[in-house]
């Protein structure tokens, strides 16, 4: 028997791979499927098996549901995260960075206001009433004084004005880690404030010495 020139060895190779047998080509889906229709037994349906299109079906339903499930999951801890970074921001200090007195915080304000920037006017207006009861000795002169903090410090110091403290701490949260706009009257409320506060005679049975 003579040995076949190229040209036949290569359409008897053809021939042969175009066999069933060797027509494995099968996309993922289609193994999916299969794996599916094989892994569970076919189950009765009135008289018959179940339909073809069964499984299908039933391959959309688990789909749908592990999407539900990663959409819930990341949902929830994106939430919690939020959650999570609100709370650690809010307990952010009054008084951060390089500290100033109280006359410097205040002319900030001023001139913030005055610019027309209310969001800084607020800021720097409730760190010159904190930087101010610092230097009065009416609050701790400690590092890391919260808005609400200073509020609940300085409420018995200053009765009268404890409502207003505690305002102008949510105010200060609010634009300092809320993403809140302040708008001119907070601005020249919370130096009105300061300024009040620093004339004000503070309650001894309150004050912190």
């Amino acid at each position: 028997m003579r040995d076949p020139d190229r040209d036949e060895a290569r359409d008897w190779l053809r021939e042969e791979l175009a066999r069933p047998g060797y027509d494995q080509r099968e996309s993922v889906v289609e193994r999916v499927r299969r794996w599916f229709t094989e892994l569970i037994p076919d189950l009765p349906l009135g008289t018959g098996a179940l339909p073809s299109w069964f499984t299908w079906v039933f391959l959309a339903g688990i789909l749908l549901a592990a999407v539900a499930l990663v959409a819930f999951t990341t949902r929830a801890r994106w939430r919690r995260a939020a959650l999570d970074a609100r709370q650690g921001t809010r307990s952010g200090a009054v008084l951060e960075g390089r500290l100033l007195t109280a006359a410097d915080y205040r002319a900030g304000a001023r001139a913030a206001l005055d610019a027309g920037d209310h969001d800084a006017a607020v800021l720097d207006g409730y760190r010159a009433l904190t930087a101010h009861a610092i230097e009065r000795t009416l609050l701790d002169d400690r590092p890391g004084h919260t808005a609400h903090e200073v509020a609940v410090s300085l409420g018995p110091v200053f009765p009268d004005r404890a409502p207003d403290l505690t305002r102008a701490a949510d105010r200060f949260d609010a634009v300092r880690y809320g993403d809140r706009r302040a708008d001119a009257a907070e601005a020249r409320a919370m130096l009105e404030l300061d300024a009040a506060l620093a004339e004000l005679r503070p309650a001894l049975e309150g004050a912190r010495r």
